[in-house]
């Protein structure tokens, strides 16, 4: 009777992490809720870091003259950024394609500057 009791226990608390696991994906916004413009994508996976606007948190602000100037000529340093993550910054390869990766870049871009 004690390992049957035992049995059920370790079956709820198993359904119970099951459940707070999910929930917890989807609040990091896994899978992505958006409309899938840049904008949407930023909040989704950057502004808990970056802003809402960009203008810096735990993460760096993005909208300042220093930060603009390394990807001035092209998206791809800043597409590599988003790709490969740094030295704080996560890796999101593997939780964005490379066209949303691509939203992402070009709705930074044109972010207005924003001081903190």
């Amino acid at each position: 009777m004690k390992v049957k009791k035992l049995k059920m226990g370790i079956l709820v608390l198993f359904a119970l992490a099951s459940g707070f696991a999910f929930r917890s994906s989807r609040v990091m916004g896994s899978p992505l809720n958006t409309d899938g413009t840049g904008a949407e994508l930023f909040k989704a996976k950057c502004a808990r870091c970056h802003g809402e606007n960009g203008e810096g948190g735990k993460g760096p602000n993005l909208t300042t003259e220093k930060k603009k100037a390394k990807w001035k000529d092209s998206d791809e340093k800043l597409r590599n950024k988003i790709r490969n993550g740094g030295i704080i910054m996560p890796s999101f390869k593997s939780k964005l394609s490379d066209a949303e990766i691509k939203l992402i870049a070009e709705h930074v871009r044109q972010l207005p500057p924003v001081s903190n």
